[in-house]
């Protein structure tokens, strides 16, 4: 390691190494304020940290030592960030701060097995009292970490499915959780009609449309149209919202993820709510808004706080949040007997466990209804 002056006044220190590829040295620096004992040997300690990770990256097709879980979560940061929405990023970060604190951190990746992960994931569920769902995040997320792993060559083989021994509850109540049956969604809807009508009309739309609450309140005017006397509505943006004022949301430019880039048929009664809306407005106005001037958002946690409020009012046992209304009209498609992958595409996502869940599950009582027919023939 060298050091040269900068034109500033500071100091940068310099190392070389050679690139086992090319066989040509390649250089790294770091620049410090002064150059001491002390700023040298943190210089040295950065320089070789820099050095190690370059390495790392150019031995592909050989099994990386010495990385840790850390280092792998860190690495995975860096690389997921930019790849998605920062609402997205910011519900791994919470995530990641569970698995921090969970797993173990120095354990080399390339000793990770599948047995030590359920392990701990069982653990979570059973000693420190984590719910089915949140532990399905948890996999969810360490499944990606480990194809991460395995992609970059820190482990030999990908590490297969994570079977996790789930803690039992009536599985047909919990699907049930997740949308209204009809007299429920009318009851919720006219009780927030009563509070807030714009509020209402929102979550008639998303049951109307299955549309995410966060592209229902960005929705402009000219997203909607009509063709060959039908009506369709374009989805390809998104509202951010996430832990933000309300004067600091933003559109946007893609949707939640590239499956969410959609059109869909729109129902009379939707096109209606459109009409009501979109009287006076421009085309590049918010739909939802109280107001005309663009960049007025209604609020998703206003919305959903006040889902809970009546949720208490009329003493109902289901979770209400604004989703729910989105898994409602999964129920309702399911219920008529539109393919699994229709349903799917018209959500605007490639797969689903808990839309196939409910899928299943309506169809099996839809079917049920029809048993009495099967000794009903008449000969």
């Amino acid at each position: 390691m060298w050091s040269e002056p900068t034109k500033t006044g500071k100091v940068k220190f310099v190392e070389q190494f050679k690139n086992p590829l090319t066989l040509k040295y390649t250089r790294v620096s770091i620049t410090m304020d002064k150059e001491t004992n002390s700023t040298r040997k943190l210089a040295q300690q950065a320089l070789n940290k820099r050095i190690e990770e370059k390495l790392r990256h150019l031995q592909d097709g050989h099994i990386k030592e010495g990385v840790t879980f850390g280092e792998l979560i860190d690495e995975f940061d860096r690389h997921y960030q930019p790849t998605v929405k920062p609402s997205t990023f910011a519900s791994w970060l919470t995530i990641k701060e569970v698995i921090q604190k969970s797993f173990n951190m120095q354990i080399l990746v390339s000793k990770i097995t599948n047995k030590y992960l359920v392990n701990t994931l069982e653990a979570l569920l059973y000693q420190h009292g984590f719910k089915n769902a949140y532990i399905g995040l948890i996999k969810s997320k360490l499944n990606q970490l480990m194809r991460y792993a395995y992609r970059h060559d820190y482990i030999v083989a990908p590490i297969g499915q994570l079977e996790i021994n789930l803690k039992r509850n009536n599985s047909a109540k919990s699907i049930e959780d997740k949308y209204l049956e009809d007299d429920e969604a009318v009851s919720v809807l006219n009780a927030i009609r009563k509070i807030n009508p714009i509020y209402a009309d929102a979550l008639l739309w998303q049951y109307l449309t299955g549309m995410r609450i966060g592209e229902i309140l960005a929705l402009q005017v000219k997203k909607v149209f009509q063709q060959d006397d039908e009506w369709y509505v374009k989805i390809n943006c998104t509202l951010e919202y996430l832990r933000r004022l309300k004067s600091n949301f933003t559109i946007s430019d893609t949707p939640k993820t590239q499956s969410s880039n959609r059109t869909i048929l729109l129902p009379e009664k939707a096109v209606k709510i459109y009409q009501q809306y979109s009287l006076d407005k421009q085309p590049d106005d918010i739909l939802f808004s109280k107001e005309t001037k663009t960049g007025i958002f209604l609020h998703p946690f206003s919305i959903d706080s006040l889902l809970k409020r009546v949720q208490n009012d009329l003493g109902m046992t289901k979770p209400l949040s604004t989703h729910i209304f989105r898994h409602t009209h999964a129920s309702k498609l399911a219920e008529k007997g539109m393919p699994i992958e229709l349903i799917s595409k018209r959500l605007g996502h490639r797969d689903s466990a808990i839309t196939r869940h409910i899928y299943l599950h309506v169809t099996k009582k839809t079917a049920e209804r029809y048993n009495g027919l099967i000794n009903d023939f008449d000969i």
